[in-house]
Formats: C-alpha cells, structure tokens, sequence
C-alpha cells in the first residue's frame, strides 16, 4: 500500500522533469477540481488498455477475442506495468465492432459506483480499513482500437479522433485512400512562409485559415448526447459529412467526464512502428514502399514536381518511376544489408536484426515493433547518411530526434514546448520530400503526440508494449481451446492468486517475487584471487572431455596466475 502513494509521496529525483502520469497537467486539473478525493493519496488512478488476439494463433482458424486490461496508475515509474500489476477486466467473444459500449457497460457501472460509494478496503501499511475511490484516468490503445473505445471512425475523410471534423483529408483517386497530405499548414502560425507557399505543396494554394479549435470533454458529451439515429440507414444522421461517430460510448457516463483532459492516449508504439515501417518501406524500396506508381499519379495531380512525375508510356507498356533522391540505390541497399548483418546490440536492447538479413534481395525480414523503434531513433541518421542528400537527411535525423526526445523516461516541459512548436513543421519538411501517398493518418497524429505527452506525462505509462507482452503470455495460457474466453479467465484469475499470496514467502523462497536470478550466483564460491568476481554459468552447460595436453595447459595457466600458489614456487 505504500507503493499505491508514491505519485504523490514518492521522490523525484529531478522535480523539474515529468516522470510520472501524476506529473502531467491532466492529473493536476483533475486534482485541482475533486480536491477532497485528491487529498487522499491512497485512492487509485486506473487506466483502461483494450487490445484484440487470435488466441488460436496466427496459423489457426481466423478468429478473435478482446481483452479489456485494467492498470493502476498510482504506482511507481517502474511498477506500473509489473504483469503482477495489470489485471484482466473482462474477455469479449470475438470482434465487438460499434457494440464495443455495450460490452463496456458493466466496467462503466463498476467505476461509478467505486467513483460515488467507494471500496471498504484494508491498508497493510497502517493495518486500518479505509473507503478507497477509484476514477478513469485515461485509456490506451492503438488506432483501430481507440476508435472502437470512443466510438469515432478512423477511417474516412476525418479519421483524426483528436481533430474530428476539424481536419478533412484528401482523397487520393489512384491511391484510393484518403491522405493527411497537406493539412497540417493550418496549425502553423499565421506569418510562417510555408502557409503561402504555392509550389512545395499543394499547387497553387495557399492557407490562411486558423487552427482548428480542439474540442473539450463537456464539448464532447454535447456532441454525442445531441446525435440523432436514421432509422433507414442505421446510423446517426452527419454521418460522414459532419462527424464519424458510430456509437455512444459508456465513457461519457461517468460523473467526473467533463474534468478529464486527456480521456484518450494515441499509442506510441503502433504510431512510431507504422511510420517506421513506411520509411522503410519507401527507402529501401520494398513492396510496402510509398513512392510507387499509384502514388507519383497522384503526385503529378496535386504537386508541382516535374523530376517525379512519369512519363506516359506507350501502349502495352508499364509505367517507369524516374529515380528520386530519397530512395537508395541497389548497390546502397545491399551495402546498408552488410551492415545490418554486423550490427551487434548490447544484451536485452534489441533484437538481433542479422537473422532476417537477406542481401541478395536486399531485404530485411522479420522485423517487429521494438525493431522500428530502434532504427528510427537510432539506426536511421546513421543508415541513410551519405546515401540521400543532405537537406533529405536533415529531415530524417529531426524525425529521428523528435521520436528520441519524446521517448524519454524523463521529459522537460521545455522540451515539449519545443516539439510542439517543431512537430507541423517536421510534417511539411517531409511532405517537401515525399509523396502524397506516404502521408496517412499515422503521420498526421505526429502533430498531437508533444501535447499529448504534456497531458498524460512520459509515455512509458501510455504505449502499448507492455500490453501486447500480457497478451503474449496470456495466449499461452490458452489450454481448453474449445472454451477458449474461460480458459483464459480461469489461468488469470489463478495466477493473480498465486501473485498475491507469493508475496507473503521467506526471501529465501524462489517464487514469483523472487525468481532465481539469471545468472547461477548460487554456485559455490571462491576464496582464490583468480576467481573471484560473480561466478556461475553464463549460458546452458555442455560436456567436453579434455585431452591430456589441454588439461596440462590449463592447470599449468592456474598455478601461474594465482597468488596463493607463488611462495611455494618461490
């Protein structure tokens, strides 16, 4: 329990600095107006994070189930996301899709009776009972999951669940999609050259209209609460051309909505690996590159690039791409494969990308979410200097840099201050570069992510990585595959039995808490001077058998080398 006051009683080494979601200015509002449950540091902070699986996995039938975590938040840095600490809420039977409220109900109904009534609970520390209340904080989720959650479509011409219909994307006739290209000069202020520049964007326009306003939690509730249903089409009357809401979510029930700033974090991890993965794509000039034939039409139809627009082929022919500056060469692609093959990691920072290397195709398999956030913060400025010209990796370092500084465990607000100030511009140096197809609705959220982190603090506490390392583990818990969701529910809530009485072993007891370390230091030691130091086996054992002169060699090494052993040679 004395772990559940630290947002507030704990130690901060650097106060000026963001270390904790209690640090953010979402937490202080909310502090700042429920005072009187504030005051108690006990109460808990919880955040929401749904995710869907095939629990089957990804060779077995198509299927999926929903998991509905719930994280306390009150906890230290380093123990919010303990597995020990994430709890299993509830478990949906396959895709919730617009009835993911109704789903939601009896969580919403929990967190305003803990919100109102409160939980007579037991504290350790102080071995006295007390009324603990608990409230949302925020959720976290990706993309896809995030819309499901607040009920706003991601997809469409307002796909931005931040911006809503403030920001309507272009739709791209080759491409067939909608492109964030092009809308971010609203957001810059209004003397910035780039708002009047006709050529590097999109031709012939300039912007002059504001940024659009961001709407308010109360604002929100107002919206929701005032749609109407079409019967005919089954859905709410805008749909579309106004708004893209597709149900009410149970969230605006709950009493204290109006007073939450950030009600929704956009997931770092998926945003970061999407684009990574894009960059990568595009440079490397992979099957998922963003600078193919659909993609230079309809460059050649909103921008004014002469050297990147295709020449009309003739009849039977294909289209040719004339070369661009920002993709590598063959030969560069394969040299950048050698020398991801000999790339070595200290142990436990990344994954050993060598093993998906293949240079003779020039590709690199394999690579997870954890290994695009290692290349675009670290690998990237290195991979690509001296390849692309200068001004293209300047914007590619600053993209780099933008992901290091604001993937910090420990953020300055000047910082933040900084990164909103440079993340629209980063957009429109790339849009300079890159064409219109390159620019979805991940790269648009790169304009919310500093103010999102200002609100909800260092985003160790709002990305999903821990989450998708529980689904891991609790898909392998997975043994009744004919009653999969009670499988899962009957594994957790065991193993969340076994977490809470472990706890009360001798230390000298291996169990959950005190798992036996990595390394064997359980080994006999060693008073000799030539092994002293943390012994043990570094690695699993294996069976040699010495020839006579190898066994000379080393008993011969050992009596030379010890101290012990020189006054009788002496």
């Amino acid at each position: 329990m004395k772990q559940m006051t630290w947002h507030k009683n704990g130690k901060r080494y650097n106060p000026d600095k963001m270390v904790h979601p209690s640090d953010g200015d979402a937490w202080t509002h909310f502090d700042g107006i429920h005072r009187v449950k504030a005051e108690e540091a006990r109460n808990v902070r919880v955040a929401l994070a749904t995710d869907g699986f095939n629990p089957y996995g990804l060779s077995a039938a198509p299927y999926t189930c929903w998991t509905v975590f719930v994280i306390p938040l009150n906890l230290p840095p380093g123990v919010i996301f303990q597995p020990k600490n994430v709890f299993l809420s509830l478990i949906i039977p396959g895709h919730p899709g617009n009835n993911m409220g109704v789903f939601m109900e009896p969580v919403f109904d929990d967190l305003i009776d803990a919100w109102e009534k409160g939980v007579l609970t037991y504290d350790r520390a102080t071995k006295r009972n007390f009324t603990m209340h608990v409230w949302y904080h925020y959720s976290l989720h990706d993309f896809l999951a995030y819309g499901l959650f607040c009920g706003w479509c991601v997809h469409g011409k307002f796909p931005c669940p931040i911006c809503k219909a403030g920001v309507r994307f272009t739709w791209l006739k080759s491409g067939g999609k909608f492109s964030s290209f092009d809308q971010h000069r609203q957001f810059l202020p209004l003397d910035h050259p780039f708002r009047r520049d006709i050529k590097n964007f999109t031709k012939g326009v300039e912007v002059t209209d504001p940024a659009p306003q961001m709407m308010t939690a109360a604002e929100i509730r107002a919206e929701i609460e005032a749609l109407k249903v079409d019967k005919e089409k089954g859905r709410f009357d805008g749909y579309g051309q106004y708004h893209m809401w597709t149900h009410k979510s149970g969230l605006t029930r709950l009493p204290y909505f109006n007073d939450l700033l950030l009600p929704h974090n956009i997931d770092l991890m998926h945003t970061e690996k999407n684009i990574a993965e894009a960059l990568w794509g595009t440079l490397m000039d992979t099957e998922k590159s963003k600078d193919n034939v659909k993609a230079r039409v309809d460059l050649a139809a909103l921008c004014d690039r002469p050297k990147q627009v295709m020449k009309t082929p003739a009849p039977g022919k294909k289209w040719k791409r004339t070369s661009v500056d920002f993709v590598l060469k063959k030969d560069q692609r394969r040299e950048v494969c050698q020398w991801v093959q000999s790339l070595m990691f200290p142990d436990g920072y990344a994954a050993n990308l060598r093993r998906g290397v293949n240079v003779s195709t020039c590709r690199v398999l394999g690579m997870k979410s954890h290994d695009f956030h290692i290349w675009i913060e670290r690998l990237l400025p290195a991979m690509t200097r001296g390849f692309v010209p200068e001004h293209v990796w300047r914007v590619l370092a600053e993209l780099s840099y933008f992901f290091r500084q604001l993937c910090a465990k420990e953020l300055s607000r000047a910082v933040i201050d900084d990164l909103e100030k440079v993340a629209p511009v980063l957009l429109y140096k790339m849009e300079k570069i890159f064409p219109p197809g390159f620019f979805l609705s991940m790269q648009h959220l790169i304009l919310h992510l500093p103010h999102e982190a200002r609100m909800g603090g260092p985003v160790q506490a709002c990305w999903c990585y821990p989450i998708e390392r529980c689904l891991k583990v609790l898909q392998k818990k997975c043994r009744n595959k004919a009653r999969i969701e009670a499988s899962m529910a009957e594994a957790f809530i065991l193993e969340e039995v076994s977490n809470f009485t472990t706890s009360y072993y001798k230390d000298s007891l291996p169990s959950v808490h005190n798992p036996i370390p990595r390394y064997n230091t359980d080994e006999r030691s060693s008073n000799l001077s030539l092994f002293k130091g943390q012994l043990g086996r570094a690695s699993a054992s294996s069976t040699k058998t010495l020839r006579n002169d190898e066994w000379r060699t080393i008993m011969l090494y050992v009596l030379l080398n010890l101290d012990e052993v020189n006054p009788y040679v002496q």
